[in-house]
């Protein structure tokens, strides 16, 4: 078959992560496989092994998604097309060639990232969510829920660093200055983690406004607080398999890719008690979820799970390598893709006509100044209730 992932751009995250996966695992089970940007590529794909990548060559917006799209088809025709977060290039969907399935895969539980799935429903071939949690969300308004497949996401890991190998007391934090991914509450919980004796360190990942960063300087025993900044994913790995425990504070996480990642090199999770894609990753001894804004239960069990790292870190590697891997993830791939070829290859509602532009939302919360933006984020972040609460008005 000749598939293609297409995804914004080559930027990092997730959804990248996961299309990188999918077309290794499709090109080495035999099928013309390629990754589709809708940007420019920035560079930061060279030297990554398996995969085919081709782009748009788009800039900026790319409002013009749609019909760039049209004409990349014509010149390379598919048999699957798999959308992955772009937006701008949903609008084609009604427009494709008869000959082009479509698969729509929602990576987010707000609604503007599902929200096309059900207007382009009876067009598309499949619907996939990559998670339960994900799926919950819209299941009920399809007309077809049957065209929805919940399939995890799945990651490749490095090889499994010694486990018995004893290690310092360091947690990670992946969430860059995010208040969405509980930024703030790392900067409530370290002095916490300090009054208990903790004596590890803490490696913040991810790009910080200046503002964040002084706060964080401004922290007791800052020497110990390692800012690592945007860095490549196997320099992530190698700070997990060194430390011992994962911060996942997140108000929203519809999978969680950084902790099937953590947990693979013996990094074990900890996760406000919330529905969040990361309960369907951390069960049992995996992992710990604590009440959500209950800073000293939190503080606690990083502590705790320090004490007793050597008994828990193979239970997590265990569960993220056998139930997350990327093979197992291209199996439920493989096998709705072999579903979706079975079924007749009819015209969309709209083929041989041309589509639009992309025409943007207007988000209303971007109409306030910046300075405003910035309040309401810093106000909603120190509260992990509040946050939570407002967790899906993303893209307001």
């Amino acid at each position: 078959m000749k598939l293609c992932w297409l995804v914004p751009d080559d930027r990092g995250g997730g959804v990248i992560s996961v299309a990188m996966s999918c077309v290794r695992q499709a090109r080495a089970a035999g099928h013309d496989a390629v990754m589709l940007l809708m940007l420019e590529p920035t560079g930061w794909l060279e030297g990554v092994n398996g995969i085919r990548t081709a782009s748009l060559g788009l800039k900026g917006l790319a409002n013009e998604t749609p019909r760039a799209l049209m004409r990349w088809l014509e010149d390379h025709p598919q048999d699957v097309l798999l959308l992955n977060g772009g937006e701008q290039a949903n609008p084609v969907i009604p427009y494709l060639p008869a000959g082009v399935r479509c698969l729509y895969v929602v990576h987010d539980t707000a609604s503007r990232y599902w929200i096309d799935a059900l207007t382009t429903e009876p067009d598309l071939h499949g619907i996939v969510a990559v998670s339960r949690t994900v799926a919950d969300k819209f299941v009920h308004l399809l007309k077809t829920p049957e065209k929805l497949r919940v399939i995890h996401n799945g990651s490749i890991f490095p090889s499994i660093p010694d486990l018995g190998v004893s290690r310092p007391d360091d947690i990670i934090f992946l969430g860059a200055s995010s208040p969405t991914k509980g930024a703030r509450d790392v900067l409530r919980l370290w002095p916490r983690l300090l009054e208990s004796g903790f004596a590890g360190r803490l490696h913040w990942f991810g790009t910080l406004d200046p503002a964040f960063e002084r706060q964080i300087a401004g922290l007791p025993r800052g020497e110990r607080i390692l800012r690592r900044g945007r860095t490549r994913r196997d320099i992530i790995f190698a700070a997990a398999a060194t430390s011992k425990v994962l911060l996942m504070l997140s108000r929203v996480e519809p999978f969680g890719m950084a902790t099937i990642e953590g947990m693979a090199m013996g990094c074990v999770p900890v996760a406000w008690d919330i529905p969040t894609g990361t309960k369907e990753i951390v069960t049992g001894e995996a992992g710990s979820f604590v009440p959500l804004g209950d800073f000293a239960a939190l503080a606690n069990q990083v502590t705790q799970i320090c004490r007793d790292h050597a008994r828990l870190a193979p239970v997590a590697a265990r569960r993220a390598r056998e139930i997350f891997s990327e093979d197992v993830m291209w199996q439920g791939y493989a096998n709705l893709l072999d579903e979706v070829m079975q079924l007749p290859s009819q015209p969309h509602s709209r083929t041989g006509q041309v589509p639009p532009d992309f025409i943007p939302v207007r988000r209303r919360f971007q109409l306030l100044p910046a300075s405003v933006r910035g309040a309401i984020r810093n106000f909603v972040g120190r509260s992990p209730r509040l946050g939570y609460f407002l967790r899906d008005v993303r893209g307001w």
